[in-house]
């Protein structure tokens, strides 16, 4: 029979192995248990103003921490915020050290020092020992105890006023968040944290089309100026600025004093012939020539920032960019986007991009604007284009039907070629188009192009185009700005 001996060495030998992962799972079981309950203590307490809400935020100029490190004061104080424990293993703390901290920047303590003060009767509860100028202040010192579900708050060194603490929010940062953990000295453990974001900075200004570009290329001036025969036409960029919500904004921040401003917009049409000039016109101030290059024009306004600040009280700060044609050139149509810039004059603001290839609006021909794109005419081998068009407006002033044919030198002759009958076809011939070209002293190849503008809606107007020579004829597109013309 087997002895009882025997058989536990074969029970050892069967479940040695089993016995080993047991207790090794026991162990890792124990261990996560001990991060889960740590954590859940790290989170148990709350930060809040006097009333139960959330701890202000200062906003602070986002151009300015952009730029340079930015010095944030914040004075504490009984009546602004409050820190309650909630997790302490036995609802009391005997000594406790607690410790204040951001995670972005330092903290510089005010000529009137600063402590953990009892916000019930405005009690000591513990003493700054180390950390002024650095990202943590360190407390502690003194015989007091602290409890779960009172409220304490960080003071002057007496507890009987405001701590002024100044914090510097570095650059670059977009945040910083403050933090409070309360633990003892003796065991080294933290019991319970708390945080809330204190600063944030928040860009101080915007900029935003108010008014685009809508002028229309008149066919009765020969398609040279607009409608009235007017040679200007404007569009208005309007620049916000949110100073009054800002904490400590561009123009009120002390650690610079009043400086200068540049708002630079730069005006890029598709075209830029026929433009005579360009000017900026602030709300309130004379016009400003703006630098016409190459492919744009760059308007720069300079004006000191709390200037620029004070005109929104209510009243935004408007910038007018009026366009002049020269009233000689036969105008293209165009577009124009815009892009913005505030540029201040002290490097420690970092400049701002507010607007980047904005629409802007544009300039259309006043009718439906109908594109040829080839046209053909060579009477020595009978090559013809005939274009074709007929509309069902019955308006007795519209139909008239204008050209802007381009010449071989690339300059654009404007023609006025009648007006179509309701419901009549009406023929226009290449060899018409190209002997109003020649009329004009100009010339075009056996291949050219052109644009008809005719006075009707696009959804009156049918047509079609082809060019005959001796292979046969061929469809040339008609094509409108939103499409293709109904055919």
């Amino acid at each position: 029979m087997e002895s009882l001996k025997e058989r536990n060495k074969k029970h050892a030998r069967r479940f040695g192995m089993r016995k080993k992962s047991f207790v090794g799972l026991a162990l890792g079981t124990v261990g996560l248990m001990g991060l889960i309950y740590d954590y859940s203590n790290v989170q148990a307490g709350s930060f809040t103003n006097s009333t139960g809400g959330a701890f202000p935020i200062q906003k602070v100029a986002k151009e300015l921490v952009d730029g340079n490190a930015t010095f944030v004061p914040i004075n504490f104080d009984n009546g602004t915020n409050r820190y309650t424990p909630r997790d302490i293993p036995l609802g009391s703390l005997d000594g406790p050290t607690i410790n204040v901290s951001v995670d972005n920047g330092k903290i510089y303590v005010g000529a009137g020092g600063v402590a953990i003060c009892n916000s019930t009767n405005n009690g000591t509860i513990a003493q700054l020992q180390t950390g002024n100028s650095t990202r943590e202040l360190v407390f502690g010192g003194l015989t007091t105890t602290v409890a779960n579900g009172i409220g304490y708050y960080i003071g002057n060194q007496t507890c009987n006023g405001t701590a002024a603490l100044t914090f510097e929010i570095p650059k670059g940062a977009s945040s910083v968040t403050l933090t409070i953990r309360l633990g003892s000295a003796t065991t080294q453990t933290i019991y319970d944290t708390a945080s809330a974001t204190i600063i944030s900075a928040v860009p101080q200004f915007s900029a935003e089309v108010s008014r685009r570009f809508d002028a229309m290329i008149d066919y009765e001036t020969e398609f040279k100026n607009f409608g009235g025969n007017t040679t200007i036409t404007n569009a208005t960029i309007r620049l916000n600025s949110e100073h009054t919500n800002l904490n400590v904004n561009v123009g009120g921040y002390s650690g610079y004093g009043s400086t200068n401003a540049t708002f630079s917009v730069t005006l890029k049409p598709t075209d830029m012939s026929g433009i005579s000039t360009v000017t900026i016109i602030p709300r309130g101030v004379s016009p400003v020539p703006c630098t016409k290059l190459t492919d744009r024009f760059v308007c720069n306004a300079t004006n000191n920032v709390n200037n620029i600040e004070n005109n929104f009280a209510g009243h935004p700060d408007s910038y007018t960019i009026n366009a002049t044609v020269n009233g000689t050139e036969v105008l293209s149509e165009r577009r124009f986007t815009v892009d913005a810039l505030l540029d201040f004059a002290r490097s420690e603001i970092a400049d701002k991009t507010l607007l980047t290839n904005a629409d802007f609006g544009q300039w259309i021909y006043r009718g439906t604007t109908i594109y040829v794109p080839l046209i053909g005419v060579n009477p020595s081998t009978g090559r013809e284009t005939y274009i074709k068009l007929q509309s069902k407006d019955t308006n007795p002033n519209t139909n008239k039907v204008r050209a802007i044919i381009l010449a071989s030198d690339g300059s654009t002759v404007a023609a006025d070629l009648g007006q179509i009958t309701t419901g009549q076809p009406f023929t226009i011939t290449g060899s018409d188009l190209a002997a109003r070209v020649q009329a004009a002293g100009k010339t075009v190849g056996d291949s050219f192009a052109a644009v008809l503008i005719v006075t009707t809606a696009e959804e009156n107007l049918f047509g079609y185009a082809n060019i005959v020579d001796s292979s046969g004829a061929k469809r040339v597109p008609l094509k409108v700005r939103t499409g293709n013309i109904v055919e």
